[in-house]
This record gives structure tokens, C-alpha cells and sequence, in this order.
């Protein structure tokens, strides 16, 4: 699998079949270029703007919000849910968490998650080969609240997201504080990475938006 961080929520998975996933692609209000994304397989942890901006996709992918199980080509996909925040979603609903199948390869995306997810979802997310974890705060878990989840569901690799990067305007805080409470401060960022069954880094795999080297 082929993995790139397109910005924000927003990455791209190509399985070896050539199969490509988009998650949560994003709207102009983060502040990073909206690029076309063509992919077979669209997905959507929840509703809100900068996670479900459907204008940039080309073509006509599957699209699954929410819950919804499913997939394109070798690819497979279900969701488990949790909140968007740390009362039970009645400040900003529910998040989805999607657990990708994938070239062997358990890969799980974290959403917008606001708080520690509950001992079912645990299960569910636990021992993933990579995990997409949003990092930066306020609307989601900050750098010490990922660190419990990641504690918690020992996944192989964790990729940063959801940070303050070059030119998002969110208040949220940049990738350093995570690094930093992760012991990761000398973490070089990668602009594209190659996964394999068996070959997956340990700890902390950083990488670089694409966005927000492109001109808005």
C-alpha cells in the first residue's frame, strides 16, 4: 500500500491492485489547496465540512459515511462509531472510525475523534498495522489525549493528522507538540511512504501534507 497525506483528514491509499481510497476530503475553510482526487473509494467520518467537501472528487467513486461497510476493488472497509467530542457527541455529534483492509494490512482511521473511544471501539481498532490519528486539539483529542488512545489500541505505526500545518488557519496546535510527547522530536517527514505485510516502521511515521506545498 502506498500511503500520502493529502492534508488535514484527507489521505490516499493505493492498494497493489491499483485501488485508490480518499478519506475525509476537506473544503477551502482549512486554509490548504483543494487539489482533484480521484479514487475508487471515498469515505466520510462525519458530516462537517472540512471532512466531506465533495466538489474536488473527480469522477465516480463509492462513497460510504458513516457506518456504512464496503469497498472497491481489493479494498474493504467498515466503521465503528464514537464522538466527535468528550460528551458523548452533544457538542459536535458522532464520529466514525474506519478500519481498512488493505494489502493485508490493518489500516484505521481515526476521524475527528474527541475523546478516548469506549472498551467495544478499543476492540475493534486494536493492533492495526497503521493508524491515522488527528493530534492538534480543540476540535478533536490533543497530543497527550492521541497518546492514550495509541496506548490503549498498540497499534504498529501512528501517522499524525489534524495539525496546524504551513497554511491551515484552524487553531489547532502543529505536529511538534505531538512529537514531542510521543519522544519522536527528531522524526523526519516522508512526502509518500511504501507499506508492506510484515514491514511496518515502529512508533511515530510522519509525513508531510501534499496540500500545502501546492498554491492555494
Amino acid at each position: 500500500m502506498e500511503l500520502q497525506w493529502i492534508g488535514h483528514a484527507c489521505f490516499s491509499m493505493t492498494a497493489q491492485d491499483g485501488t485508490v481510497v480518499i478519506t475525509d476530503p476537506y473544503d477551502g475553510s482549512v486554509g490548504i489547496a483543494m487539489l482533484p482526487l480521484e479514487a475508487d473509494l471515498i469515505t466520510i467520518s462525519h458530516g462537517h465540512h472540512d471532512h466531506c467537501e465533495m466538489s474536488q472528487v473527480v469522477g465516480h467513486p463509492t462513497i460510504l459515511r458513516g457506518a456504512q461497510a464496503g469497498g472497491a476493488g481489493s479494498v474493504k472497509t467498515r466503521a465503528v462509531m464514537s464522538f466527535h467530542d468528550d460528551a458523548q457527541g452533544r457538542k459536535r455529534g458522532e464520529n466514525a472510525i474506519r478500519i481498512f483492509e488493505i494489502d493485508g494490512l490493518k489500516v484505521v482511521h481515526m476521524g475527528d475523534q474527541g475523546c478516548m473511544p469506549a472498551p467495544e471501539v478499543l476492540e475493534a481498532i486494536r493492533g492495526a498495522d497503521v493508524m491515522l490519528i488527528p493530534a492538534g486539539g480543540t476540535y478533536t483529542v490533543d497530543a497527550a489525549g492521541a497518546r492514550a488512545i495509541l496506548e490503549a489500541a498498540k497499534p504498529r505505526c501512528a501517522v499524525p493528522m489534524h495539525v496546524k500545518t504551513a497554511h491551515c488557519g484552524y487553531p489547532i496546535a502543529p505536529v511538534g507538540e505531538f512529537l514531542a510527547c510521543m519522544g519522536a522530536e527528531h522524526a523526519a517527514a516522508q512526502t509518500r511512504v511504501t507499506l508492506l505485510s510484515g514491514k511496518i516502521p515502529e512508533g511515530v511515521l510522519l509525513l508531510a501534507p501534499l496540500a500545502d506545498s501546492l498554491p492555494l
